[in-house]
Order: structure tokens, then sequence, then C-alpha cells
């Protein structure tokens, strides 16, 4: 950083806590907590969206970790993968530097984008040192103030942190039992049905009207989904259910 940003010794202290915390993170639920809790201290925000694999591939893959799950059609999900691409391009353009962006309309590509989405002032910074197969990029979205060099600066620090334990939390995943559907979970016709048009990136008004029920009956009927499945969220019950050949990957399938 080319501009000299001091400490107070409350602010170092709760940067080594802020550390020390982010070795206790192995979950995703942890992460989130962990981004939405000491983290913001520094890098304060509402949305966090991660990005993991090699840039510029189909390998490349976004997650959207915010309080709410409220980016279900794949519509939004679109425009965010555009958005976070956009961002990766500027960032590498740049010299791997901490991008800082103002919601305005008029403010560049990238700030009338967040404008028009809603997503507010936003700073991104990702990995130099790794950009193939194990990148990192991390977005943070709706910042209460537009981002400025102390921000930058944090997540030059943090940064190292981010990713070890976004990798730590990905490698858990991967290889906890949870994973493996336990032996005689099944899902009944209408579960099945409902799982099949969540993968297709259907919101449960959508479903309902697809499958002429109430949208309370889809809602429990994804309730009773992710309980079988035993997942924390739609994505995490698509995943598995494909994983475990209870539907196709595809509609096509």
């Amino acid at each position: 950083m080319d501009t000299l940003v001091t400490l107070s010794p409350l602010e170092v202290e709760r940067l080594l806590i802020t550390i020390e915390s982010s070795q206790q993170v192995h979950r995703r639920h942890q992460y989130f907590l962990w981004s939405q809790g000491a983290l913001q201290g520094f890098l304060p925000h509402d949305i966090l969206i991660v990005g993991y694999g090699e840039y510029d591939t189909p390998g490349f893959r976004c997650e959207v970790l915010a309080r709410a799950n409220i980016y279900e059609d794949r519509a939004m999900l679109r425009e965010i993968d555009e958005l976070v691409q956009a961002m990766v391009d500027d960032w590498q353009n740049a010299g791997g530097t901490p991008r800082m962006y103002a919601a305005e309309q008029g403010g560049g590509k990238i700030g009338t984008r967040l404008a028009s989405l809603g997503f507010g002032n936003a700073l991104a910074h990702g990995v130099r040192e790794f950009t193939r197969v194990n990148a990192g990029f991390f977005v943070f979205l709706r910042m209460p103030q537009p981002p400025n060099r102390r921000h930058a600066y944090f997540a030059e620090v943090l940064m190292p942190y981010l990713y070890v334990t976004l990798y730590r939390m990905l490698q858990s995943e991967h290889d906890a039992p949870g994973r493996r559907l336990r032996p005689g979970v099944k899902l009944s016709g209408r579960e099945a049905e409902v799982i099949s048009l969540i993968r297709d990136g259907k919101t449960n008004q959508q479903i309902a009207l697809t499958l002429e029920l109430s949208p309370l009956t889809v809602k429990n009927h994804v309730q009773n989904i992710l309980r079988k499945l035993e997942v924390a969220n739609r994505a995490q019950a698509v995943a598995k259910a494909v994983k475990a050949r209870l539907i196709g990957d595809s509609a096509a399938n």
C-alpha cells in the first residue's frame, strides 16, 4: 500500500482477535458468522461473495454469503456472476490491488451496475499468488460508506486469512461424512419434483404455480427435503440430491 495506516492499540487487539478466530472456522455457517462478526470491524459489509476455482473458466464458482437467502432465481445469480467477472477483470488489470467502488449512476461500468442491482458500495480483492485452480476472490457488498484506503489496507492484511479459511471450509465440507446420504433415505415423488424445480432455479412461488400447490405446501416440502438430506439450504440440497442420484443434474436427465 502506498499510504501509511496506523492502528490504535485497541485496533491491533481486535485485528489479532479476528485473525485468531479465523482458525476456528471449518464449516460454512462458521465462515458466515466470522464474516458477519469479527471481520465487520475492518471490512463492514452486508453481503460477501466468495469466488474460487480457476479464473476465466467454467470451474470458477461464486457463492453468496448473506443474512437471508435472497438470491434464489437463476437470473440474479447470472447478474452476480457477471458482476464478479467484471471485478476480477478490473482487479487483474490493476495489478491485483484492492478495487473500491462507489455505487452511483455514472460511477463507471461497475459502480453503475452496483447501483442498479441495489448492492451499494463495494470492495473487491483476491489472492495474487494463486490464479489458477486454487484462486480466491472476495467481494464485500453493501458497505455502509464508500470504501477508502484504510479498507483497502485491511483487505490486504486479512486476505491470507480470508483465503486459507475459505479453502479449509471447502476441504472440510468435501471430507465431511454429512456429504454422504444416510442409507435408506428416499424422497417422495412430490419431493423429487420440488427439488428438481429448485435445481432449475425456480422460487417457491414458481414451484407452487407449476405443481398447482399452495406456497405453504411447497415450503413444507422444502423443509422436509432439507431435513431428510441433512443440509442447511437449497443449494446444498440440490448438490446432495444430484450426488446421490435422487435427481438428474439437468432437466434433460
